[in-house]
C-alpha cells in the first residue's frame, strides 16, 4: 500500500508540473522544492512526444544518469537514426532536459531525484516505442 501511495504522489507531481504551458525553455519556472502545491495532477501524455523530443530527452537522461544507460543506448541510436530526428527543434529541447508535448513543456532539471527518473524512465519507453 505504501509504494502505491509513493507512486501516485510521484505521478502527481510530474504530471502537474507537466501542465504548465509556457512558450520558451528561459522562461520555465523553478519547480523545486514545490511538492505540496503540485499533487493534484497526472503524468504528462507521453503519446503526443515526438521522436526528436523523446530522444534529445533521452540523451539528457543518459547524460545526467536518470536513466539504465545499457538500455537507453541501444534506443538512442536507433532513434536517432532516423532521418530528422537529429535535426528537429525537439531534439534540442530535450537535450536541454525539456519535454515537449503537443500542449506542454516541462524543463526536467527543476523536478527532484526520483521524479526525475520515473519521467525518464517514461521517455526510454515511449522512446522504445517509436523503433
Amino acid at each position: 500500500m505504501h509504494r502505491m501511495t509513493r507512486r501516485a504522489a510521484i505521478t502527481a507531481l510530474a504530471f502537474t508540473s507537466a501542465s504548465l504551458a509556457l512558450p520558451s525553455s528561459a522562461q520555465l519556472p523553478d519547480l523545486s522544492g514545490k511538492a505540496g502545491g503540485l499533487l493534484g495532477g497526472m503524468l504528462p501524455n507521453l503519446a503526443t512526444t515526438g521522436a526528436g523530443n523523446a530522444a534529445g530527452m533521452l540523451s539528457y537522461c543518459v547524460k545526467n544518469k536518470l536513466v539504465n544507460a545499457a538500455s537507453a543506448t541501444s534506443v538512442l541510436g536507433k532513434l536517432t537514426g532516423k532521418q530528422g530526428v537529429k535535426e528537429s527543434s525537439g531534439y534540442s529541447l530535450g537535450q536541454k532536459g525539456v519535454l515537449q508535448t503537443q500542449d506542454n513543456r516541462l524543463s526536467v532539471a527543476n523536478l527532484k531525484g526520483k521524479v526525475k527518473s520515473k519521467l525518464c524512465g517514461m521517455v526510454l519507453s515511449h522512446a522504445a516505442s517509436l523503433l
